[in-house]
């Protein structure tokens, strides 16, 4: 589809914009109205006629609204105008794009619509049906812009380069990624049965009340097992239907505007970025996906686009990692440590928090306050195994730092890609001589914390130097 000319959404969008209003006014809303209504009305023919009129309304508000918007592409820069009353015009140039995301839900995907965001200092959002032609040309725009290598072809000559798949996901690597995340967060699916809570408690034939009514001596020790399973097993079950649904043929391209991860079921996104606009790389492993030989990767880009690369194998982590590194081998040992007073800090505040708890509950428990004086040692083993296990170094043009635990996580980025760097001093590091480094990206922050000031300072030049000498583009 040629977008040097105006384009309007397709006309199924009209349906779609008018769903999106009822959608916005709210389900259960919408049907309070309907019984509050239904109840007064003196016949079915004058409810039928009052929802004849409202639809009516809501699709002639659709239209307008689809008839006075319009976009194209002028002279490098995407062109959207807008509006019923007043009309808006919004310019967004090319070369600014940060990245370009993809989302077909499931009425997109009944309606062959797509949501396209693109991300620059601040976001816009519509709905094209010509959303892969707009990304394709935000990607033409990128390789003919002046910061182009030179002797690099004319656009137009320039062979496209085609899409390889990097990666993608089988369904069993999708169970496992389910399993390998804490069960709890598939209660998310939950949420939209809160509105009607009260509603479904009318027609449940049994309330939880009388589940736990003590029935005999030995009611604890059954009741309590059976219903931490049953609330295991049933949040790990919500868990699996919410990986499947989002991360379903999880897919990483590599592409003409760098790299797009595709997911999803029902509803399927699709998240685009230049690899040179990926600030910083997280990977981590926890306890569960360390059974598995899974590692989640994490690329943050300039924006709100960051690339999520959940259930990968070692090697691709490495790969993935190798290429938005871009010919940087990154850090690749981590051999400095930090100082082991922050073991002192943190148990001194747990004990000091531990005692204000302790005598203020002691008024009211007694002695079984003194409980709460149980967590200074485990926050004392935590601390010390937690500043044992850390981990940082920094090489000619990169800069990393290991953390963990039970799992582990690591926060690589380019020096190159560096804006700022910090060194501060809180009270308790200034009397003992040390310092927290901060390097400043795009996308967010590595800190490098508890280390004697004179290497902070050292680093701190370090980085800068790179970020001076270095002329390869960071963005």
């Amino acid at each position: 589809m040629d977008l040097r000319t105006p384009h309007r959404q397709s006309l199924w969008a009209v349906v779609f914009l008018a769903f999106r209003a009822l959608g916005a006014i709210g389900v259960v809303q919408i049907l309070l109205f309907v019984g509050f209504v239904g109840a007064r009305l003196p016949s079915v023919l004058a409810f039928a006629g009052l929802v004849v009129v409202i639809g009516s309304g809501l699709f002639a508000a659709a239209a307008l609204q689809w008839w006075r918007c319009t976009f194209e592409l002028d002279n490098g820069e995407l062109v959207i105008r807008r509006g019923i009353m007043q009309q808006q015009r919004l310019s967004i140039p090319l070369s600014r794009v940060q990245s370009v995301s993809l989302e077909q839900k499931v009425l997109h995907r009944f309606l062959s619509l797509v949501q396209i965001s693109l991300d620059t200092a601040g976001t816009e959002t519509a709905e094209f049906d010509v959303a892969r032609t707009l990304q394709q040309a935000v990607a033409n725009q990128r390789g003919s812009s002046p910061v182009a290598e030179s002797g690099e072809q004319d656009a137009e000559t320039k062979p496209k380069p085609q899409e390889q798949v990097l990666l993608r996901h089988t369904p069993r690597r999708i169970v496992r990624i389910a399993f390998s995340q804490p069960p709890f967060a598939g209660l998310v699916l939950l949420a939209p049965l809160f509105a009607l809570a009260s509603q479904l408690g009318r027609v449940v034939p049994f309330g939880l009340s009388d589940l736990a009514k003590p029935t005999g001596p030995g009611w604890f020790l059954w009741f309590v097992p059976l219903a931490l399973t049953a609330g295991l097993v049933f949040s790990m079950t919500l868990n699996l239907a919410r990986v499947v649904l989002t991360e379903w043929n999880l897919t990483l391209l590599s592409t003409a505007a760098g790299l797009r991860r595709d997911a999803g079921l029902l509803s399927t996104t699709s998240v685009a970025a230049p690899i040179p606009r990926v600030q910083i790389v997280r990977t981590r492993q926890g306890l569960l996906e360390r059974w598995w030989s899974l590692h989640r990767v994490n690329l943050a880009t300039i924006g709100n686009a960051n690339i999520a690369l959940p259930g990968c194998s070692a090697e691709q982590m490495h790969m993935v990692r190798r290429l938005v590194l871009s010919g940087s081998d990154g850090v690749e040992v981590f051999d400095q440590s930090v100082s082991k007073a922050e073991i002192l800090l943190k148990t001194r505040t747990a004990a000091v928090f531990a005692a204000l708890v302790s005598a203020t509950l002691g008024f009211v428990i007694g002695w079984w306050s003194l409980l709460a004086l149980l967590s200074v040692p485990y926050v004392a083993a935590r601390t010390m195994r937690l500043v044992r296990l850390r981990r940082w170094a920094i090489t000619s043009d990169a800069i990393g730092i290991h953390r963990a635990f039970v799992g582990w996580q690591r926060e690589e980025a380019l020096l190159r890609k560096v804006n700022g760097v910090t060194v501060g001093q809180r009270l308790f590091e200034r009397r003992r001589g040390l310092a927290t480094v901060t390097f400043s990206t795009a996308a967010g922050d590595v800190s490098i914390g508890m280390i004697p000031l004179e290497q902070a300072e050292l680093i701190r030049d370090v980085a800068l130097h790179s970020v001076e000498t270095d002329r390869r583009a960071w963005m």
